[in-house]
């Protein structure tokens, strides 16, 4: 008996160790696989008109254009998976967030250079889904399409310069003799040269050196060169080169002295150029495909097609031609962007934005964050270079400063005071700072951890009508309103405790011999939950294509104005998606 026993053990141990075995395999081969050469082939395609789109792309195009009818919208279907590109893009090398940006934005390799940290796959999966950027036009700048044409104007490229070292002239030596010319002048020969929008242009450069300039531009900074000598007078508008190891600045101008550029003029010219040629012509024509590599070496029009064959021992493998290491660049030049069109009252003209689709894309990805909802409601920053105060008045000492825009911070106290004609919030960082901040640069994430005991946070009877929140069964629904004799219906069916009301049900009180017509805020359809149909609903009935009744339409009215709009529309899918929440 004790020998089979130990037979038996033996056999276990020897299965154990065959298991861990195959899983270490498994583990090396998958690594190997991955790490080895690789050739995988794309279709893709351009299709024009938001019909083209998704279902969940639709919703957001149609609120956008319903406030720009002369904008048009091409859906690039890239023909890669979701999780390909996600792949492919979590290398922890080309892909990096500020270095005080959230923990959780940042990955485990703890790499950390010229203050950038390389990026986690949850804040790379995220910025790089292009429907998170989609529920305002001036995020949307971001896909605008950069070509050149005639239309743009010398005056305009003045005015996103005017308050930036490049505000004047400029004088260099051509062919031999002094020109003086205005930077506004020289970067509409660059866009006409580079075949790229002189809006972008200039955006680019006051993007890359900043609006007061860096000592890439100055032509005064002294460098050491490779051959071990000290040089000066050389440009880079565009930071080509200027890689994070050792000094940025020198290796850029390094580059710059490589192609001669000895002077404005010239490092304008040739960088556009170069950017033309390397990204605008070979289909990056966005700022989101210049910064993530998913479309093959030519601009494609709607209707055609080419095949990307994507492979590790290419150089027009897809993934890595990407001008930008910064995960957040694009949607910051995206408002820079849009001010510039808004600035100058050419924000409806007929602008074409070209956006990617990716295969077998998740219902969402939501933006990650080390913060819980133990302590108070989730909150996101709306803007960039926000001061977290000390007391609750712009007086106050300065705690932190939160560079990136959609950091996520715990409001532990709401609207606490009112000074300086604004409302403060006191706020948790990450870090683990508290402090004071302007509520109007948050926004709720849809997370929130208010105490939901009361009959205002679910459900509320108002005019002899149930409005109630979505997700909620029967149960929760009476035990809110506190009816313990009741009964819900739908089509003369009725419903057991656990299913989830939706809008249309009757509830019928039978200690009174009262009915009440429930409607589920966001739930247009009736079964109970928020979804982008529900959004969709929403906009048809705004543009008369529903036929709406009182319950469904106090169902859309999810923002309390007292009508169904696409600002409803677009709260149902934040909502959906985890942006925001909607309460009674």
């Amino acid at each position: 008996m004790f020998t089979n026993i130990q037979k038996s053990r033996k056999i276990k141990q020897k299965i154990t160790i065959i298991i861990i075995l195959l899983i270490c395999f498994c583990s090396i081969f998958s690594v190997f696989q991955t790490s080895q050469a690789y050739s995988i082939n794309y279709t893709q395609t351009v299709k024009s008109g938001i019909d083209a789109f998704p279902e969940s792309y639709k919703t957001y195009l149609r609120a956008i254009q319903e406030q720009h009818p002369k904008w048009t919208f091409d859906a690039y279907y890239t023909g890669i998976s979701w999780n390909d590109l996600v792949t492919y893009e979590t290398d922890h090398g080309h892909n990096r967030v500020i270095n005080t940006a959230d923990p959780l934005w940042k990955c485990s390799c703890g790499n950390v250079a010229s203050g950038y940290a390389c990026a986690s796959a949850g804040i790379i999966k995220y910025y790089m889904d292009p429907r998170n950027f989609l529920d305002s036009d001036k995020k949307m700048f971001q896909f605008l399409e950069s070509s050149y044409n005639n239309n743009y104007k010398v005056e305009v490229v003045q005015s996103i310069i005017k308050n930036s070292f490049m505000k004047g002239n400029v004088t260099f030596k051509k062919d031999g003799k002094d020109v003086t010319m205005s930077y506004a002048q020289i970067i509409m020969d660059a866009a006409s040269k580079s075949q790229m929008s002189p809006y972008a242009i200039a955006i680019k450069i006051l993007q890359e050196v900043g609006t007061n300039g860096s000592n890439s531009v100055t032509g005064t900074y002294t460098f050491t060169y490779t051959d071990g000598k000290q040089y000066s007078g050389y440009y880079n508008f565009f930071n080509y080169g200027a890689y994070d190891t050792g000094s940025a600045v020198t290796n850029g101008l390094c580059y710059a002295k490589d192609r001669g550029w000895d002077t404005p003029y010239k490092a304008i010219i040739e960088g556009a150029e170069k950017y033309g040629a390397d990204y605008n012509a070979k289909g990056q024509n966005t700022i989101y495909f210049t910064k993530w590599d998913v479309v093959g070496t030519k601009i494609l029009k709607p209707g055609q097609t080419q095949t990307v064959i994507a492979s590790s021992t290419s150089s027009n493998q897809l993934f890595r031609h990407q001008y930008m290491t910064n995960i957040q660049d694009p949607n910051s030049q995206s408002s820079r962007l849009y001010n510039t069109y808004s600035d100058n009252d050419i924000l409806e003209e007929a602008l074409n934005f070209v956006i990617p689709v990716y295969n077998d894309m998740p219902d969402s990805n939501k933006l990650p964050s080390s913060l819980d909802n133990l302590e108070g409601d989730l909150y996101y920053t709306t803007g960039t270079d926000i001061m977290v105060r000390s007391e609750p008045k712009t007086s106050g000492a300065r705690v932190d400063c939160i560079t990136a825009k959609d950091t996520i911070v715990t409001v532990l106290e709401r609207q606490t005071a009112y000074n300086n004609g604004l409302y403060w919030d006191k706020v948790k960082l990450a870090n683990g700072k508290t402090g004071y901040m302007a509520s109007k640069y948050l926004a709720p994430c849809g997370n929130s951890n208010t105490n939901n005991n009361t009959n205002s946070n679910k459900a509320k009877i108002v005019n002899n009508k149930v409005k109630a929140i979505s997700n909620i069964n029967v149960k929760s629904l009476v035990n809110e309103l506190k009816i313990t004799n009741y009964e819900v219906v739908r089509n003369g069916t009725k419903k057991a405790d656990t299913d989830l009301v939706g809008t249309g049900d009757i509830l019928k009180d039978k200690s009174n011999n009262k009915e009440y017509v429930i409607s589920v805020l966001g739930d247009m359809n009736g079964d109970g939950k928020m979804t982008p149909a529900d959004s969709t609903v929403a906009l048809r009935s705004y543009v008369g294509l529903n036929q709406t009744g009182d319950d469904v339409k106090l169902a859309g009215d999810v923002n309390g104005d007292g009508k169904i709009t696409p600002a409803d529309s677009t709260i149902i899918l934040r909502a959906y998606v985890g942006l925001t929440q909607v309460n009674i």
